[in-house]
């Protein structure tokens, strides 16, 4: 025989079996599936916004002063108060509307209080009665929102 002094080919160690990710892959995309099917899509709950800490007084001179006030019960709205009287939204816009066509160039300027408890569509509807005027009379508007201290 013929011996070729360990200079041959020796035979390779069996490599370590490589790992296969694909069925823990698939098994991961089942599982975030079924996770995704089978949830339920909820919205964000209304967030309670914290007091202002920090601020100064406004200068509420000249403004239009709209106070919305936290509804008695859960099934009605809130009430409004433009500069000191009660007023509905249709009121409001017919005031505003009267009180731009008689603004300078500076424009109106509406000052916005809110109770904690009035909920932010009904300011909504306030704030989108107060942009119609503002398109309707061609006037320009400031609306400011503003913060009362606790009594």
């Amino acid at each position: 025989m013929f011996d070729d002094g360990g200079f041959g080919k020796k035979k390779k160690k069996k490599d370590e079996a490589d790992l296969d990710i694909t069925p823990m892959i698939d098994v991961v995309f089942l599982l975030l599936i079924f996770f995704m099917v089978t949830s339920t899509m909820q919205g964000t709950p209304d967030k309670d916004i914290p007091p202002a800490s920090s601020g100064t007084n406004a200068n509420v001179a000249g403004h239009i002063e709209l106070t919305i006030k936290a509804p008695a019960s859960s099934t009605s709205e809130g009430e409004i108060i433009m500069d000191g009287a009660p007023a509905s939204l249709d009121q409001i816009k017919a005031d505003l509307t009267q009180k731009a066509g008689l603004a300078g160039p500076e424009g109106l300027k509406v000052m916005i209080y809110a109770e904690r408890d009035v909920k932010s569509g009904f300011v909504g509807e306030v704030e989108q009665v107060i942009g119609e005027v503002a398109t309707e009379t061609e006037a320009e508007i400031l609306m400011h929102f503003a913060v009362s201290d606790r009594k």
